[in-house]
């Protein structure tokens, strides 16, 4: 025992225990600077993971709007794309007043029946470029000054184009040019009602389109679902049916509406076509009611109404999103959620290249895009 004392106060006394007696009082420093470390990383991971939550759940939310907002634009701009397909020569009877070469897309071109891009809206529009990829302005134009009431962000009837049937009193919208067919060949021989069966299905099938990406949208937009599922599936930290409240109650002030455009009744003029004759006999009228041939109104394009088009503007300049989370345990036992209230928060824009940022009509444009913010 008294060899083990010496030997320790000779151990005490040397200059080894000068180092040694401050690293064990330090050593519970050192303990407590690991556990700093830990906790602060902890709550560092938290917070990145929560963000690229929001971020995630932003974009996947807007997104849905982006895509139905350029599939809107997209289906106002099919019609010209296919009717250029029609590029049969009419052949004109002896006596045409008219000079030139008319196609069957000028029949319908010419009466309004559907919007052309630019830069020609007069003559030779089917041989119009097609716009380069960086173009932000495709120039969709009607014919003239026809639909004029439709360019407009809030269209209307065009009545001066409607003319009234004697025997129903009804109103047909005129869809084929009269003075085109009545100097040239239309007939059905050459295929004239084929082709006005071929541009009823064209504007049944767009409509269609705008039909099934209206519901797809509507639908999945219902209660911010995109955004609820992506916080829940990136943080797993929040019931499925309470996640995401707070970013959802911002976006669900944000949802979009188009309104489809249609038509109850059309009017097409053929030329007469009498068996073995070769003479020009006149145009005609043929009228067709789409409510009784196709059992619906017959679609023309889709719009924004005037509240979509307010929350548009909001959107180009950016919405801010904020969203609570909780802190996990930590080894100190404090509450940091209750103390601090923590949150992320980031902004979200949905924009397109035109003033007032409505790209889908009158002049559609396919170029929405989201962008997530700090």
């Amino acid at each position: 025992m008294k060899t083990f004392l010496r030997t320790c106060q000779h151990t005490l006394h040397s200059r080894q225990a000068q180092i040694l007696l401050p690293a064990v009082m330090l050593a519970p420093i050192f303990i407590l600077v690991i556990y700093l470390l830990f906790e602060t990383s902890k709550l560092s991971m938290t917070k990145v993971r929560q963000q690229f939550a929001l971020d995630n759940a932003a974009y996947a939310q807007m997104s849905t709007a982006s895509t139905y907002l350029n599939a809107t634009a997209m289906v106002n701009g099919i019609p010209y794309r296919v009717m250029r397909t029609m590029s049969q020569t009419l052949k004109p009877k002896k006596t045409s007043e008219l000079k030139g070469n008319f196609t069957v897309f000028d029949v319908f071109y010419r009466a309004g029946a559907f919007l052309s891009i630019g830069p020609n809206h007069a003559d030779q529009a089917i041989s119009n470029p097609i716009p380069a990829a960086a173009s932000t302005n495709w120039d969709f134009q009607y014919y003239g000054d026809k639909r004029k009431n439709w360019i407009k962000e809030e269209p209307s009837d065009a009545n001066e184009d409607m003319e009234e049937k004697k025997d129903d009193g009804g109103k047909y919208l005129v869809l084929a040019d009269k003075e085109i067919v009545d100097n040239y060949f239309f007939t059905s021989t050459n295929g004239a009602l084929d082709r006005v069966k071929d541009y009823i299905v064209i504007f049944i099938r767009t409509g269609s389109i705008y039909a099934s990406q209206n519901y797809a949208y509507k639908d999945t937009i219902k209660k911010s679902r995109m955004f609820r599922e992506a916080i829940f599936l990136n943080t797993k930290d929040c019931r499925k049916s309470e996640c995401g409240q707070q970013g959802a109650a911002v976006l669900d002030r944000f949802e979009l509406n188009t309104v489809p455009f249609e038509i109850e009744r059309g009017r097409f003029y053929l030329t007469a076509d009498y068996v073995g004759s070769t003479a020009h006999s006149g145009a005609y009228p043929l009228d067709l009611d789409f409510n009784k041939i196709i059992k619906t109104k017959l679609f023309q394009f889709g719009y924004l109404d005037a509240s979509s088009r307010s929350r548009l503007k909001q959107l180009a300049r950016g919405i801010t999103l904020k969203q609570k989370y909780v802190v996990p345990e930590n080894r100190f036992n404090i509450n940091i959620t209750a103390r601090y209230k923590p949150y992320v928060k980031n902004t979200v824009s949905v924009t397109c290249p035109r003033s007032g940022n409505n790209c889908v009509w009158p002049n559609p444009l396919p170029k929405y895009s989201v962008k997530v913010g700090v």
